[in-house]
């Protein structure tokens, strides 16, 4: 059963098997560690992981950053799913995130390609099929 809840610290072993999937359980610096301790705890990130029988499948992070034109706030998502991961994992994590925005009145969810990444699953293609329209650099899903 597929199931998405907030991260947790103790998520974080499983983080570095959902980001660097082909590398060696190599120990994080602790400057690492810190990181990813405080974002799990960050009131102002949504920070969820997908479990697919007690296995972490995938993780999403919502970044929200006040807007100096308007009085509304920005989505910025960003998105990791095992290859191995079944196919609706991705598409629970991004549609809760959707939801997640809508809740704190967010007109828009924006997505920034990395370059560099030839083997990223979630291609642009997949943002297209989810309602993002590329602007520039970015992409960007109306939420209202």
């Amino acid at each position: 059963m597929l199931t998405i809840r907030r991260g947790r610290r103790t998520d974080l072993a499983a983080c570095q098997t959902v980001l660097f999937p082909d590398t060696s359980d190599e120990e994080w610096r602790k400057a690492e560690v810190r990181h990813w301790r405080r974002l799990a705890r960050d009131p102002a990130l949504d920070f969820y992981v997908a479990q697919h029988d007690d296995v972490l499948q995938g993780m999403i992070l919502v970044s929200y950053i006040r807007r100096l034109h308007r009085s509304s706030w920005q989505a910025i998502v960003d998105i990791a799913v095992l290859p191995s991961a079944p196919a609706q994992v991705g598409q629970a994590l991004l549609n809760y995130a959707k939801e997640r925005a809508r809740k704190r009145a967010c007109p828009s969810l924006v997505w920034l390609p990395c370059s560099g990444q030839s083997a990223m699953q979630f291609t642009t293609t997949f943002f297209r099929d989810n309602g993002f329209q590329q602007l520039g650099e970015f992409w960007s899903c109306p939420l209202e």
